[in-house]
C-alpha cells in the first residue's frame, strides 16, 4: 500500500501532469466511496473468521494492478483510469484494515503500546522498499512496477495463513455499520482522540498527501525517483521515532507527548514554508516523520488500549475513518490552496490546526490527564 500511494500521486502529478486543484479532486474522488466500506469492513471483522476475511482481501487485492497495467499497454491510460485504480485499491484496503488492525491486540503477548509501535516499525520499513520500488518508475516501466505490487499482496498470504483462527465475535448479531460509532460515543476519551486526530490528518497529513508532491516538482524541480527520495526519507523518521520511543514504552502518560509534538509541528511546517536549500529541506522532512510517527503511534495505541476487546474491529474502524475522510477533504481544500497561490501555501493551515489541537486537547479533552491502562493485566485469551 506504500507502493499504491506513491504510483497514485505520481501517476496524476508526474505522468499524467494533472493540475494541483484536480489532483485533490482525484483524492477525494478515490477515497470518498471506500468510507462506507470501511464501516461495514470494522462490522464484517468482527462477525466472520479473521485470517480467512483477510486471505480473501489478500487475493483481491492481486487484481486491480493487473488491470491497470492492461490498461496502460493498450494506452488507454487516463484520469479516470487512475481514479478508478485508487477507489479500487482503497475499498479493498477499507474493508481489510479494521480486521487487521484489531488482529493484534488478540495475538500480541504484550502491552499494546509496544505491539502497536512494533508494527509500525515493520510496516514502515517495507513501506520503504515499496516506496524504493516507485522510486525506478521511469527505469522499471509501470507495467513492471504494477506486476510487483500484485505479487506483494499475494505473498501476504504467507504472513496470513501462519495467523491463528480468529473466530469472529459477533457472529449471530445483525450487521450494523453505526455500530462503531456508537461504541466509540460510549467512551469519551476514545471519542475525543479521535476527533483530535481528525483534526490532524485534515491539515498536517493532508498537507503530506497533496501538498509535499508539487513542492517537490515545483519548488525543487524534482522527478519520480526524487519524490520517492522525500517518501523514503520521511518515513526513516518516522520509524527511527518509533525505535527511539520504544524502550521507554509502555508511557504513563501518552496523552501529554502527543499534544505537545503538536508545537513542535508548527516549527517543522514553518521550515518547510520558507523554502529552504535542499539538503535542509530533507532534515525538516525527517523531523517531521519522527513527529507524525510518534503521534500517529500514540493514538493508535490510546485507542487500542481503552477498546474493549469485543468491539475492537469496529472502533478501530472510526479510527481509520477519521483518518480517511480527512484525505479527501484536504485534499480538496489544500488542492485549491495550492494552484491559485503557490505549494508553500498548502502547509499554513497545519500550523494554524496544530495550535488549535494543543489548546483544545489541554483545556477540554482529558487527553493531558489520561494514564494508560498499558501496565493492567492483560488477556490474551482472544
Amino acid at each position: 500500500m506504500s507502493l499504491q500511494g506513491f504510483l497514485f500521486t505520481w501517476l496524476l502529478v508526474g505522468v499524467l501532469e494533472i493540475p494541483a486543484d484536480q489532483a485533490g479532486i482525484a483524492r477525494s474522488l478515490a477515497e470518498f466511496p471506500p468510507l462506507v466500506m470501511l464501516l461495514i469492513g470494522g462490522v464484517l471483522g468482527d462477525r466472520f473468521n479473521g485470517r480467512s476475511y483477510l486471505a480473501v482481501m489478500h487475493l483481491l487485492m492481486c487484481l486491480p494492478p493487473l488491470a491497470i497495467a492492461m490498461v496502460f499497454e493498450l494506452g488507454l491510460l487516463s484520469y479516470w483510469w487512475v481514479v478508478t485504480f485508487g477507489v479500487l485499491m482503497a475499498g479493498i484496503q477499507s474493508l481489510s484494515d479494521p480486521v487487521r488492525q484489531s488482529t493484534l491486540a488478540r495475538v500480541a503477548r504484550f502491552d499494546i503500546q509496544r505491539a502497536v509501535t512494533i508494527m509500525t516499525i515493520a510496516t514502515s520499513l517495507v513501506g520503504i522498499g515499496g516506496m524504493a520500488v516507485g522510486g525506478q518508475l521511469d527505469k522499471l516501466g509501470l507495467t513492471t512496477v504494477l506486476v510487483i505490487q500484485s505479487l506483494t499482496f499475494l505473498a501476504g498470504l504467507v504472513a496470513v495463513w501462519r495467523l491463528p483462527s480468529l473466530p469472529g465475535a459477533r457472529s449471530a448479531q445483525r450487521p450494523d455499520i453505526g455500530a462503531g460509532l456508537k461504541a466509540v460515543s460510549r467512551i469519551p476519551l476514545v471519542r475525543n482522540v479521535i476527533g483530535l486526530n481528525f483534526l490532524s490528518s485534515l491539515f498536517n497529513a493532508g498537507a503530506y498527501i497533496i501538498v509535499i508532491p508539487y513542492i517537490v516538482k515545483e519548488i525543487y524541480l524534482g522527478d519520480a525517483e526524487t519524490f520517492a527520495l522525500v517518501l523514503i526519507i520521511f518515513t526513516t523518521g518516522a520509524i527511527g521515532s518509533n525505535v527511539a520511543l520504544l524502550p521507554f514504552m509502555p508511557l504513563q502518560r501518552p496523552g501529554q507527548l502527543f499534544l505537545m509534538l503538536q508545537l513542535t509541528r508548527v516549527a517543522i511546517l514553518c521550515v518547510i514554508w520558507l523554502a529552504p536549500a535542499l539538503p535542509l529541506f530533507y532534515a525538516a522532512l525527517i523531523v517531521w516523520g519522527i513527529n507524525q510517527g510518534v503521534t500517529t503511534t500514540l493514538s493508535r495505541a490510546i485507542v487500542q488500549e481503552l477498546a474493549p476487546p469485543q468491539e475492537g474491529a469496529r472502533i478501530l474502524s472510526v479510527l481509520i475513518f477519521s483518518f480517511m475522510v480527512s484525505a479527501p477533504v484536504s485534499a480538496i481544500l489544500l488542492g485549491v490552496l495550492v494552484e491559485r497561490f503557490d505549494p508553500m501555501a498548502g502547509l499554513v493551515p497545519g500550523m494554524a490546526i496544530s495550535l488549535v489541537i494543543f489548546g483544545i486537547g489541554v483545556i477540554k479533552s482529558g487527553l493531558w490527564s489520561y494514564e494508560s491502562t498499558a501496565n493492567a493485566p492483560h488477556d490474551n485469551s482472544g
